[in-house]
Formats: structure tokens, C-alpha cells, sequence
């Protein structure tokens, strides 16, 4: 959520606003590159002029270093660059920003450097100022002077600096893109943490499943990781103990989005219900976007689709899972899927129900239409997954529409939701036949 600020999160949300950064670094490069291109070139031409006692003077080295910064004032005062200005035919404002002196430290030499847009008019000008200076000098009393290097025209410019402009763009658009993004990503939070999950629903979190890679594949060979096995039998355990309260023979899995993992969710819990003995039916009631046959290939048809028109029987489309006491009602898609579950899916739960312990329903997401809501008035409990990054308004506008139907939640799943301090303790304290439960 909003408040849920670590360098892990931040990272994710300037990832999902990628384009975002993208689009802002880019405009104020390519604003920043322009500015710089429009600039004119720039040539710095400077002249040495060295600075010595006069025989006559009885002073040393220190009193010309004393002396010295009075002709790096003389040289940029106004009155002199004006008066140069005039002499060689240069605008006294552009000039006047365009000198500088300075004394190099521990000599007795006066660097006189002028940056103009042309090379020849900065080394007339420098050597104009040197020349002057020397005149100056000619009244000093203590100091003589004498150009050791004169200002030539340099070949190359020297500014402006062009690639530092556009390095300050790019480091400037890349800020500007990244807070333009976290600005857009937190106006609208998402769920970062279980945690979030029971603020947002006001549910408890039953199930907290790991973002693991395992969960990609088939559920009976994800259950053999350690830490995707000790998640979900937590999950069977926490349903146990809800389900002696108030027994649950039908279960329906739901979430408010697609992609939040609720099929794999349901199919990973009805592997591990069927490994105690209890025979599971896992029905695959999303006839919109069917997902059960991806976690367990096979034939779609004959399944639910024709038992709800009554094309088929139900024990025609019933098919063994790939556990032991897991069987499987896959379905086809159908145009038709909601007044069918309203008009026909109570009497497959009837039927159902007389030869399965439990029956674990794979439903629709709930704000994708009113199949989820309809299946979830016909069932024993509901159990919502919330995937990690769907948006809180969503996840909380799925909890009202269970609450607004009245009917039992048992609880909400956390899947790929990260915990600050990790899922490691799921998998840490497991045996080799522990796996394999």
C-alpha cells in the first residue's frame, strides 16, 4: 500500500511505470540536447604576463604576491574592459562577461584569459588587456612586467559544455521520470504485503503463498517445493479448522481480477485436500476464460458446458486428476455461462455432492461479471485470492460484493504477496518426506 515504502517496492513500481520514465527522460533530453546545440561556440584565449621587482625596489617575492591581485582588479574592472572594448571594436556588455584574471599560485604570473564566440576576437582582446596591463605596470614603482606568452586564436572551442548539458539532461529526466511515475503509481496503491490484504478486505488471511517460480508449473509438482508445499498445507490446515465450525463440502476459489492466481490457487488445494484421503472434485466453473485445463492438460470436452446445457451427464465429463482421490470437471467456453450457472449449476452441486467430500470451485473473478457472485450464493464458503500489485480499490470493491450477497468467506489468500521479512520460514524447517506429503 501507500505507506509500505522499501527500495524492493520502489524498484517494482518504477518497473511497471517503465514507459512513464521512458517518456519524460527522453522529452528533457531531447529538450536539454536542443538547448545545448542552439548555444554558440565559445573560444577562450589567455595570455601569461610575468611580474618581477624593479632593481631599484628593495622588496621580495611576498611583496609581489601582495601586489599581484591589484592588476587582476585593474584587468576586470569595468572602466578598463570598457575602454579595451572601445579600442579593438567589441560591445562593452559582452566583453565585460567575457574577461578573466587570475594569479597562479605561488608565482608571480598574471593568466589574462578572454571566452568570445570567434578565436581571433578573444586573443586581440587578451592581448589587448595584457598590453594595457603592461602600461599600467609602468608606472608601478615596485613591479615591472613582461608578456612571456602571448593569446593565440585557438583552432578548437572551448564551450559551452555540451555533454555535461546533456549528462545533467539525462540524469535530470531520469529523476523527473521516476517521480512522475511513483507519483502516478502511489495516487493509486496496490497491495504490497499480506498485511494489506486484511486491511483492504477486513478478511483474515488464511493462505499466504510465495512468489515462486515452482507455481508455474503443474500443482502436484509446485506442492514439491518446499516452500509452495508448507504454504498450501498451512492453507489446507487454516480451511480444516474454519470447516469444523461449519462444514464446508463446497469451496469456491475467487479473486477480483484475472491474473491474481486463483486457478492456480485451486488447483494447488485440491492436490493437497485429495492427499488426506478425501476425494476432491476440482470444477473449473470459469466458462468465460478457462483455466483448469492449463494446470492439468487434457480434453475440455465433454465437460461442464454440456452437463449445464444437457448435452452430457456428469459422470461422463468427470475425469481422474493426476492425484490420487483428485478428480477433475474441466469446461469449455460458453457464451451462454451466466444464466447457465444461475439456471443449472445447483443441481451439478446435488449431484456432486453425493460422491465427493469436497468440491473445490475455480470460479470467475468477481468484477469480470456476475458468475462469481451466482456461484458463490450457491456454495458452503468462499475464498478470495489476492495476487501481490492488484490495486487496493479493486481488491476493496470485490470484498463489498461478498459482503453486499451475504455470503461466507472464509477467508483471503496472499499470493505472490510479499512479506517484508520473507516466505523463507515456509520451506526452512522441512524434511525429504515432508516434500512429498
Amino acid at each position: 500500500m501507500a505507506d509500505d515504502v522499501t527500495l524492493p517496492v520502489v524498484f517494482r513500481d518504477l518497473l511497471r511505470r517503465w514507459k512513464v520514465v521512458t517518456l519524460v527522460a527522453v522529452a528533457v533530453v531531447a529538450g536539454t540536447g536542443a538547448y545545448a546545440a542552439s548555444l554558440p561556440d565559445e573560444y577562450t584565449a589567455s595570455v601569461v604576463v610575468s611580474f618581477a621587482p624593479k632593481p631599484e625596489a628593495t622588496v621580495g617575492a611576498d611583496t609581489v604576491r601582495v601586489v599581484l591581485p591589484r592588476y587582476v582588479a585593474y584587468v576586470t574592472s569595468r572602466s578598463t574592459v570598457n575602454r579595451i572594448a572601445d579600442s579593438i571594436g567589441e560591445r562593452r556588455s559582452v566583453l565585460g562577461d567575457a574577461v578573466d584574471a587570475s594569479v597562479t599560485a605561488d608565482s608571480a604570473n598574471l593568466t589574462i584569459s578572454v571566452t568570445l564566440p570567434t578565436g581571433s576576437r578573444a586573443a586581440d582582446a587578451a592581448n589587448a588587456l595584457a598590453a594595457d596591463a603592461l602600461a599600467f605596470a609602468g608606472a608601478d614603482k615596485l613591479l615591472d612586467a613582461v608578456i612571456v606568452a602571448q593569446a593565440l586564436p585557438p583552432r578548437f572551442p572551448s564551450g559551452p559544455p555540451r555533454r555535461l548539458y546533456q549528462a545533467a539532461g539525462v540524469m535530470v529526466g531520469l529523476l523527473l521520470g521516476a517521480a512522475g511515475a511513483l507519483l502516478l503509481e502511489r495516487g493509486r496503491p496496490r497491495i504490497r504485503s499480506w498485511r494489506d490484504v486484511t486491511l483492504v478486505t477486513g478478511y483474515p488471511v488464511v493462505g499466504r503463498i510465495p512468489p515462486v517460480r515452482a507455481l508455474r508449473g503443474p500443482p502436484v509438482e509446485a506442492l514439491a517445493d518446499p516452500a509452495v508445499g508448507a504454504a498450501v498445507r498451512t492453507l489446507r490446515t487454516n480451511l480444516e479448522r474454519i470447516s469444523r465450525e461449519r462444514p464446508v463440502h463446497v469451496l469456491v476459489v475467487t479473486s477480483s481480477l484475472p491474473g491474481e492466481g486463483k486457478t492456480t490457487v485451486a488447483g494447488a488445494l485440491a492436490v493437497a485436500l485429495a492427499r488426506l484421503d478425501a476425494h476432491v472434485l476440482l470444477v473449473d466453473a470459469d466458462l468465460r476464460r478457462p483455466g483448469v485445463r492449463r494446470l492439468f492438460p487434457g480434453p475440455e470436452r465433454p465437460g461442464l458446458a454440456d452437463v449445464l446445457h444437457d448435452k452430457a451427464d456428469l459422470e461422463q465429463t468427470i475425469r481422474d486428476g493426476p492425484a490420487a482421490n483428485l478428480a477433475l470437471l474441466p469446461t469449455a467456453a460458453d457464451p451462454d455461462a451466466g444464466d447457465l450457472l444461475a439456471r443449472r449449476f445447483v443441481d451439478v452441486l446435488r449431484k456432486a455432492r453425493e460422491r465427493f467430500d469436497v468440491i473445490v470451485v475455480d470460479a470467475p473473478p468477481l468484477l469480470g461479471g456476475d458468475d462469481a457472485r451466482t456461484l458463490s450464493t450457491l456454495c458452503d464458503g468462499t475464498l478470495l485470492v489476492v495476487g501481490a500489485d492488484t490495486r487496493t480499490e479493486s481488491v476493496a470493491e470485490a470484498a463489498a460484493a461478498l459482503d453486499a450477497l451475504g455470503v461466507r468467506v472464509l477467508g483471503a489468500v496472499a499470493n505472490r504477496a510479499r512479506d517484508p521479512r520473507g516466505f523463507g520460514s515456509y520451506g526452512s524447517y522441512t524434511t525429504p518426506d515432508e516434500r512429498s506429503q
